[in-house]
């Protein structure tokens, strides 16, 4: 329940937030309370703080404007960095949300469909800046994707974040907890949306069959196929993301790691 009237509460605009630029996002004092706000958060953000994957909501309060305002519970904290990603809290989240029945309902109530692998790569080809499909290799990526996509039965589709880049999970200095956050991206959709990033950005190729096992998941030809399609669409829309900020050396270094990702699969 809120505490004080949204008057009483202070907002500092974070115009960066778990060391990248954001927008709609605040830090807000009452008192000796602290909150993280966020203006027209996803309306599933409530049922994924009651699973624990994100801190906890502590109020939410729609302003003047008419925008929707979400608090949760500030944590001091950390954001991960790349070297990290492979403690095993990572995985355990994603399987928790993966796995998550509630939320995949919770998901549907809100009217929202199944993402496809198709819309996937249509929407990134939608989307793609004109220096991407301009470029030789990456257009050729893309076609390669688009020709290739895996089949997928949308009742086997899950609640997937959508974006698990480091920046994204933030550690409780306290507690040690791992928190996954900001979740703009959400979608139903396969687990590998996840799963595929992860490991194609942070876990080496020789840690994978141990990352798989871990997390449930058989390892054989069809999930490698999987990886190898998502990974490649992830490297793909980090390029895009990149290009249109006109950040030209994450851009190339994406670039670097999408051939080196490509390499494992000739």
């Amino acid at each position: 329940m809120m505490q004080g009237n949204e008057a009483d509460w202070h907002y500092v605009p974070l115009n960066k937030s778990f060391g990248k630029s954001v927008n709609n996002v605040f830090y807000a004092t009452f008192g000796n309370q602290k909150a993280f706000v966020k203006v027209n958060a996803s309306p599933l953000l409530a049922s994924i703080s009651q699973v624990g994957l994100t801190p906890k909501i502590i109020w939410t309060k729609r302003n003047s404007n008419g925008d929707m305002l979400t608090a949760q519970s500030w944590v001091d904290g950390f954001v991960l960095e790349a070297t990290e990603m492979g403690d095993r809290q990572v995985n355990q989240t994603l399987t928790t949300l993966h796995h998550s029945k509630m939320l995949v309902e919770a998901f549907k109530k809100f009217g929202n469909q199944v993402t496809t692998p198709r819309q996937l790569v249509d929407t990134l080809y939608q989307k793609a800046h004109s220096k991407l499909l301009m470029n030789t290799y990456l257009s050729q990526v893309l076609s390669e994707l688009q020709e290739a996509t895996p089949k997928f039965k949308p009742k086997k589709a899950v609640v997937v974040h959508g974006d698990v880049n480091h920046h994204n999970w933030l550690r409780n200095e306290h507690s040690g907890k791992i928190y996954l956050v900001d979740w703009d991206t959400v979608a139903l959709s396969d687990a590998f949306v996840d799963v595929a990033h992860l490991l194609s950005h942070y876990i080496a190729p020789s840690q994978w069959q141990d990352w798989l096992t871990y997390s449930g998941y058989l390892v054989d030809e069809a999930t490698y196929t999987k990886i190898k399609w998502y990974g490649t669409l992830s490297f793909l829309k980090q390029i895009n993301e990149n290009l249109w900020a006109d950040n030209f050396q994450a851009t190339n270094l994406e670039i670097l790691g999408l051939r080196n990702f490509c390499e494992l699969f000739e």
